[in-house]
């Protein structure tokens, strides 16, 4: 028995923070990804569990019995959360049953941050063939966008009504969205930290609204000078609400077009404008990271 499945990376356009808190949040799945393989065995008395980079070396591996009971790992820490989330879709799905390999593959670096871990478990869920949001977003923890991104094959509104996500497709059909890129910003961001933070602080229920409409008004922005106009709102509320710098503040000051952090601000990546004419001021700050917008988005 032969299986593969594929979950896509995530980026948060809009409604960082103030998502896990019923605010309106446009999503977008990535290009970039995991993927999953799975050979049964009939000569191996175990499960074994191989985890590859996108340089195609393995950083992780684990062998364990079919009580999941682990027999040796290369990282304790990371075959222990294993475990605890294979127990979760445990008797929902065969495979878990009986020996056989799993092999993860991931093609880009983990330190982008586009969901190494949402990726895994919208895999997991695809094996047991469950939803992903259902079944791991209490344990994953945040709004569980980065789930729903995982399987989208557009870009999403997601929303969380009370516990409830409602997901729903959306399409960004920006005629300049060439001039639209995504820079690696050097540093990867915990999401525990980001959900720390907001929860020190929650946002009102007036500034959740004013989120909803800015995740409309993003997407439907009809010119570069409205798409900039949102960003700078945004960034500005969020800034001002929770006491932290904007990006055009910090790492990008000085930068020619606009910039908007996306997901926990100081790392992962920077959504900008003006890319065509930004490009050789990017280079000479040292960003070596940068996506046209087509290059990276679904």
């Amino acid at each position: 028995m032969v299986v593969n499945y594929k979950a896509h990376g995530k980026l948060l356009l809009t409604s960082e923070y103030a998502i896990t808190q019923g605010a309106q949040g446009l999503a977008v799945p990535t290009k970039y990804g995991q993927k999953l393989n799975y050979i049964s065995s009939d000569t191996n008395e175990y499960i074994r569990w191989d985890a590859k980079g996108e340089d195609g070396k393995t950083w992780f591996r684990v062998e364990f019995d079919l009580d999941f009971k682990i027999i040796n790992t290369s990282d304790l820490k990371v075959a222990s959360t294993l475990i605890k989330h294979l127990n979760i879709i445990r008797g929902k799905t065969a495979i878990l049953d009986q020996p056989g390999v799993f092999t993860t593959t991931l093609d880009f670096p983990k330190v982008w941050g586009l969901g190494t871990s949402s990726t895994l478990m919208s895999l997991l869920a695809q094996c047991a063939e469950v939803d992903a949001l259902s079944v791991f977003r209490v344990a994953h923890g945040g709004s569980g966008y980065d789930l729903a991104c995982a399987t989208a094959q557009t870009p999403i509104i997601y929303q969380l009504d009370g516990s409830t996500p409602v997901v729903k497709t959306a399409s960004i059909n920006f005629d300049f969205s060439d001039d639209i890129g995504f820079v690696y910003s050097g540093n990867k961001q915990l999401t525990s930290e980001s959900l720390d933070l907001v929860e020190k602080k929650p946002f009102q229920q007036h500034q959740i609204k004013r989120f909803d409409d800015l995740t409309h008004a993003f997407l439907h922005s009809s010119s570069m000078v409205e798409l900039e106009e949102v960003i700078i709102e945004h960034e500005t509320l969020i800034s001002e609400h929770l006491n932290i710098p904007k990006i055009k503040e910090t790492i990008l000051a000085g930068f020619p077009g606009q910039a908007k952090s996306l997901g926990g601000w100081g790392g992962d990546f920077v959504m900008v404008t003006r890319l065509n004419a930004s490009k050789n001021w990017l280079r000479d700050h040292g960003f070596k990271v940068v996506f046209p917008f087509g290059d990276l988005i679904l």
